[in-house]
């Protein structure tokens, strides 16, 4: 194995733990083994849980075949990556979005975003983003079949949830907590894009034509699971048992339980939310469109950019208006692209809120343009 080097984070955080146990546990030993450029980022769980304040970016871990974190840092901005995960203006609730970056040299890359909600948000989408990610990447079809890997996948961590038990010592209570998904896999030597999810975290693709005219336009990936989806009020109507979809008389229709006003989710998919999965028609089975990248090259798109957001960002952004905004900067500043879009989503926030509330906002972008090397 080449030299690795883990980021820094807070104190009592992951980076404390000896860098082959951090692998080990990322379920990432045999991504290692080769000595070939690798890098993994993701969000922690703050440490400050309440007390970090508004805006504020969540804790990061990082592990990596580099020398150093800063040669990791520069390996993965030439590669026109950049992510945000900030705190909303919560001061009951911590951070509970979740993010991760997985990058394999010559091989492939997975890039993720979850939106935690409920008590323990925070604990279940940070779960979901260690043991997902985990499932996945060891899954025996990842490479043939990332579809049913993707499947096996969510329908597994949904598993492992519903057999914890809050009184048991470590684990964690997700009955009336949950997260979104939405995770995007870039298998390199076919250049192609499989994307799965639950939730309302979006994907979008984002085109930019300089002939015969400039023109940029954005396709969603991913759509909504929002419980007045005809398809999706269905299928929430016909589980066994069956749940509700209530208008909730201001903005969103909502699914309950036919036993009570809960638990009142204005998603229809969702990990977690073990009382929902068994009494109102959730289900955590996936989405999964599969996109060919090169397909979006024979269009004569010059760029191509991915976004993966929580409904922070989209909200009050719409897909066509992300889009515009990360184009104003080039690949190299994905990073500052990223910054640009999670700032415009609290902006919006504010303003409709008076200074109030704002959600969690948390974003990916990746640059497209060029097959991989």
């Amino acid at each position: 194995m080449s030299q690795c080097a883990a980021a820094q984070v807070s104190e009592g955080g992951a980076a404390d733990l000896d860098l082959a146990t951090k692998i080990e546990n990322a379920g990432l030993t045999a991504v290692f083994k080769d000595a070939k450029k690798v890098v993994s980022i993701g969000s922690v769980t703050d440490n400050d849980l309440t007390r970090r304040q508004s805006f504020q970016e969540k804790d990061l871990d990082m592990i990596h075949s580099f020398k150093s974190d800063a040669e990791a840092a520069l390996w993965v901005k030439a590669q026109g990556i950049g992510y945000s995960c900030r705190k909303g203006l919560k001061p009951e609730s911590p951070n509970q979005d979740s993010f991760s970056v997985l990058i394999v040299e010559s091989e492939f890359a997975l890039y993720c975003v979850y939106d935690g909600h409920g008590p323990r948000g925070h604990d279940i989408s940070n779960f979901v983003r260690e043991t997902l990610v985990k499932l996945f990447v060891g899954s025996d079809v990842r490479t043939t079949d990332p579809k049913q890997a993707f499947e096996d996948a969510f329908v597994a961590v949904q598993r492992l949830l519903e057999k914890m038990d809050p009184k048991r010592p470590g684990d964690l209570d997700a009955k009336m907590s949950g997260t979104t998904c939405t995770m995007a896999y870039h298998d390199f030597a076919k250049d192609r894009l499989t994307i799965a999810h639950v939730g309302d975290s979006r994907a979008v693709m984002g085109m930019k034509q300089e002939e015969p005219r400039k023109e940029i336009t954005s396709e969603d990936l991913t759509h909504d699971h929002k419980p007045n989806v005809p398809e999706e009020k269905l299928r929430i109507e016909s589980a066994n048992p069956p749940g509700r979809v209530v208008f909730d008389g201001f903005y969103n229709h909502r699914v309950f339980s036919l036993k009570g006003m809960y638990p009142g989710l204005n998603m229809s998919r969702a990990i977690g939310d073990v009382i929902g999965h068994s009494e109102a028609g959730l289900t955590a089975f996936p989405d999964v469109k599969e996109v060919d990248l090169r397909d979006f090259r024979k269009g004569g798109s010059s760029s191509l950019t991915l976004l993966l957001c929580t409904d922070g960002v989209w909200e009050f952004i719409t897909s066509e208006e992300a889009t515009k905004q990360v184009f104003e900067y080039p690949p190299t500043r994905a990073m500052d692209a990223m910054q640009q879009l999670v700032s415009l989503g609290w902006k919006r926030w504010m303003q409709d809120s008076d200074h109030e509330i704002s959600d969690d906002i948390t974003g990916i972008i990746v640059d497209m343009s060029k097959p991989p090397s």
